[in-house]
C-alpha cells in the first residue's frame, strides 16, 4: 500500500486514511481505497450494517434492486460497480436483515481493514493530523472519511413531549406492538410505512402529517414519496384517518392517556404511545465544529471536503450540492470516487493507477463531477 507517512515517529495506530462508519458509504469507499492501495482503516462503533440491522422486521428498501450491471446500468442500491444485492440476496426489495449481509459479504470480498466494537468519542485536529479518540485509544491519520450512517440519530426533540412518544427506530417489529388504537406522528416514508404495518396487524391509526406528502409530487425522489410506498398505501387509503397540514406541537400524558397536541388546534388522543415518525438528526454531531452549514447541511468542496477543516470528507445521505441531495445509496454511491480520486491524489498516487481504478467506476455512473445534471425535472 502507499503510505506517505513516516510512522517512525508515531504509534502502531497511525494511518493516511481512517473511515469512521461501516454502513454503504464507508464500505463503498472502503473499497476504492482498497484499489488505490491507500493505508487505511474502517472503524466502526457496532457491526458492518449495524444500522440496517436495526429496522423493523417488516421494513424494506424503497429502492428497487434489479440486476442490470451487464448492461452499464448497476443495482441501484449496489455500492460497487460489479455487485448486486438483487442478484446476492435474491429479492427486489431487501429488509435491513438482508442488506447487512450483502454488505457484510462485500467486505470479506476485499478483505477490507475492518476494526468494529470501536466507539469514536471525539475527532480533532492538530498542527500535523488527526487524532480519533475512542473507547479503544486514540487512531492517528492525515485524512478523515465521515461515513456514519443517520438511523441511530433519531430525531426526538421535533416537538415537546416527544420524549413519550415511540420513535420508529424503536420498534423491533410491528407485530410486537400492543394495543388497537395508534396515533403516528410523521408523513415521510417511515410514517406511511409505519402506517401500513400496522394496519397490516389490524390496528385503527391516525396519521398527522405536518405537510400533505401524498399530494407532493417531486421528479427528485429525494423530496417526495417513493413509488413503493405509493403503492403500497393505495389499497389502505379508507383504512386510516389522514390529517394534512397538521404539525404536532406538544404530547402529554393526562390520566394513562397520550394527548397530542398540533398548531392548527387538532386534540387527539391515545391509550398507546404515539409512535414518533419525523426522521432522524444528524450524524455529524459528533463532528459539527469541523463544518461550517447551510440549512441544515454541511457546506462541502466541489471534493465533498470541510469547507472548515481541510482533508475531511463526507459520504452517505447528508452529502448535498445546491439541490442535489445525496440522500439514497444510488446517489451518494456516485461521489465515492470523487472523494477516493482527491485523497489519492493528494497521497501521491500514480495518475495513471487512479485513472485505472476509477475506470469502472466512470463507465457505470458511479462517478459524478458535473453536478449541473442534477438541476433537471423529469418531463412526464
Amino acid at each position: 500500500m502507499y503510505n506517505i507517512t513516516d510512522k517512525s515517529d508515531y504509534p502502531d495506530e497511525y494511518y493516511d486514511v481512517i473511515i469512521v462508519g461501516a454502513g454503504p458509504a464507508g464500505i463503498g469507499v472502503g473499497v476504492l481505497l482498497q484499489k488505490l492501495c491507500i493505508n487505511f482503516i474502517i472503524l466502526e462503533r457496532d457491526s458492518v450494517g449495524a444500522s440496517f440491522k436495526q429496522w423493523p422486521e417488516e421494513t424494506r428498501f424503497i429502492s428497487p434492486s434489479f440486476t442490470g450491471n451487464f448492461f452499464k446500468m448497476p443495482d441501484l442500491n449496489a455500492i460497487t460497480p460489479d455487485t448486486s444485492p438483487a442478484f446476492s440476496l435474491l429479492t427486489e426489495h431487501p429488509t435491513g436483515e438482508d442488506y447487512a449481509v450483502y454488505l457484510e459479504d462485500v467486505s470479506e470480498h476485499h478483505d477490507l481493514p475492518l476494526r468494529t466494537e470501536v466507539d469514536v468519542q471525539k475527532v480533532e485536529k492538530n498542527d500535523y493530523c488527526f487524532v480519533i479518540t475512542s473507547d479503544k485509544g486514540e487512531f492517528k491519520s492525515n485524512f478523515v472519511i465521515w461515513a456514519a450512517g443517520e438511523y441511530q440519530y433519531p430525531e426526538k426533540n421535533a416537538f415537546e413531549g416527544s420524549d413519550l412518544c415511540t420513535h420508529y427506530s424503536e420498534i423491533d417489529s410491528f407485530s410486537e406492538i400492543n394495543g388497537l388504537e395508534h396515533i403516528v406522528i410523521g408523513a415521510y416514508e417511515s410514517g406511511f410505512d409505519a402506517v401500513y404495518n400496522l394496519i397490516r396487524e389490524k390496528k385503527i391509526v391516525t396519521l398527522l402529517d405536518d405537510a400533505n406528502y401524498l399530494d407532493l409530487i417531486n421528479s427528485d425522489s429525494s423530496y417526495s414519496l417513493s413509488p413503493f410506498t405509493r403503492d403500497r398505501v393505495e389499497y389502505i387509503t379508507d383504512l386510516y384517518d389522514y390529517y394534512t397540514a397538521t404539525k404536532v406541537e406538544s404530547v402529554e400524558l393526562e390520566d394513562d392517556s397520550y394527548i397530542v397536541k398540533t398548531a392548527n388546534g387538532h386534540v387527539f388522543s391515545s391509550a398507546q404511545k404515539p409512535i414518533n415518525c419525523t426522521g432522524f438528526a444528524s450524524s455529524l454531531t459528533l463532528v459539527k465544529e469541523l463544518f461550517e452549514f447551510e440549512d441544515k447541511y454541511p457546506l462541502l468542496t466541489e471534493f465533498d471536503e470541510s469547507t472548515r477543516i481541510s482533508n475531511l470528507f463526507l459520504v452517505g445521505p447528508q452529502v448535498k450540492h445546491r439541490t442535489a441531495l445525496f440522500c439514497f445509496i444510488y446517489k451518494y454511491r456516485q461521489r465515492f470516487a470523487i472523494v477516493a480520486e482527491r485523497i489519492a491524489k493528494k497521497t501521491g498516487i500514480p495518475d495513471d493507477m487512479i485513472e485505472n481504478v476509477l475506470k469502472d467506476y466512470k463507465d457505470n455512473n458511479f462517478y459524478l463531477q458535473d453536478l449541473s445534471c442534477c438541476d433537471d425535472k423529469c418531463v412526464c
